[in-house]
């Protein structure tokens, strides 16, 4: 059982539910992807290392020397920059959970408005469907703020079997 949450406050609904994700669609049968996470962190150690090289040519080199090789990692910190921002926005969009099982893909994305308690929830698989529905915090959390992870589960099965459907 997870640790008890304060059930009034909307980040702690959304991060419990958010990191209950991944076991719940493990006993679904997926497989969580971390191709999203490995891509974003791949651009930001590059963004990091462009600004470590350019401290090292900062310490090592003269100013008029290292000019040249400054300007250079200035533009280039600037587009893997500009590239995080574009991956962020456009690219992951809120993605929480992505995985796939041996006949489908899925990616569901999540989100919560500012005092509410509706966890909305939009699941998409790799033939363009989409489901989106609101599943009320307080349906999977009891009294004392402990998530019920066997509720979740049946909910998110049953948003699974909706997204079949829609198939046929």
């Amino acid at each position: 059982m997870s640790k008890p949450i304060n059930v009034y406050s909307t980040p702690d609904l959304r991060q419990t539910l958010d990191e209950a994700l991944p076991s719940a669609f493990e006993r679904l049968g997926y497989a969580q992807s971390f191709k999203l996470i490995d891509t974003k962190l791949i651009i930001g150690y590059s963004i990091a290392l462009v600004a470590g090289i350019s401290f090292l040519l900062d310490k090592k080199l003269k100013f008029e020397e290292s000019l040249l090789y400054q300007k250079i990692l200035v533009a280039l910190y600037a587009l893997l920059s500009g590239m995080f921002w574009y991956f962020n926005k456009y690219v992951e969009k809120g993605v929480k959970y992505n995985g796939s099982s041996a006949d489908k893909a899925i990616s569901v994305v999540t989100k919560m408005e500012k005092y509410s308690y509706d966890y909305q929830v939009t699941i998409n698989d790799s033939k363009g469907r989409s489901t989106t529905s609101k599943l009320l915090a307080n349906t999977v959390f009891n009294e004392a703020g402990y998530l019920q992870s066997d509720k979740l589960f049946k909910w998110l099965e049953e948003r699974l079997d909706a997204l079949v459907k829609k198939a046929n």
